[in-house]
């Protein structure tokens, strides 16, 4: 980037024990760590942006056809979660989808009711189903903790290199790992100073999103 243009951003798992971590409010309180701060004070927040990831990978990847339409790119999980990346992958099974769809079009001329199960086969054959493969592990060994996770994501990602002969897959859904707010204090965040910090409605209008006001 431009030497005066800086992009930062926060990735926050949804698999967090603690019902009153607010993750926008988390990358709030990320800025003011001394680190990030001297890098962002003096300047000028001129965007601001939010999105869902799917980020259970390899083992997350559903069914990707169904009766008249298919799964590709972001939709069907295919971010590569140890790489926090998916626009590769994303274009490539787009590409995978065109040609499937193209063929069942010149092979079969009732298209009453259109089936592309062969995509499933064209993803499994491709080097995007390799790549998931090879960081299948990534995720499931932090369900051991920060320190087990990074320990296991070095050796997984840099030495190994998917090549482990184990495979570890998801104990529970994220959504059940919540607990009960008696089980924690609440947190309690910085106010926002409005030059780094920010409330949520003030960065919306950063986002450049439009609607209508029912909508």
């Amino acid at each position: 980037m431009a030497p005066n243009l800086i992009h930062l951003g926060l990735v926050v798992g949804l698999d967090y024990k603690n019902p009153y971590l607010n993750p926008y409010e988390e990358f709030q309180k990320l800025k003011t760590h001394p680190s990030i701060r001297k890098i962002l004070e003096g300047g000028e927040c001129i965007s601001y942006g939010a999105r869902c990831l799917n980020e259970g990978g390899y083992h997350a990847v559903p069914q990707l056809y169904f009766p008249g339409g298919l799964l590709a790119g972001c939709s069907a999980g295919f971010l590569n979660v140890a790489k926090i990346k998916g626009s590769h992958n994303a274009m490539k099974t787009g590409m995978l989808a065109a040609e499937s769809i193209f063929d069942k079009v010149q092979k079969d001329q009732d298209l009453g009711e259109v089936v592309l199960d062969d995509f499933q086969q064209r993803y499994k054959d491709s080097w995007v189903h390799d790549e998931l493969f090879t960081s299948r592990n990534f995720k499931g060994g932090f369900e051991k903790g920060l320190y087990a996770g990074l320990l296991h994501g070095g050796l997984t990602q840099h030495i190994t290199k998917g090549k482990e002969p184990w495979t570890l897959s998801h104990k529970i859904r994220d959504s059940e790992t919540t607990e009960t707010k008696d089980k924690h204090k609440e947190i309690v965040y910085p106010k926002h100073d409005g030059k780094l910090t920010f409330d949520l409605l003030e960065n919306l209008t950063r986002s450049g999103t439009i609607h209508e006001a029912d909508q």
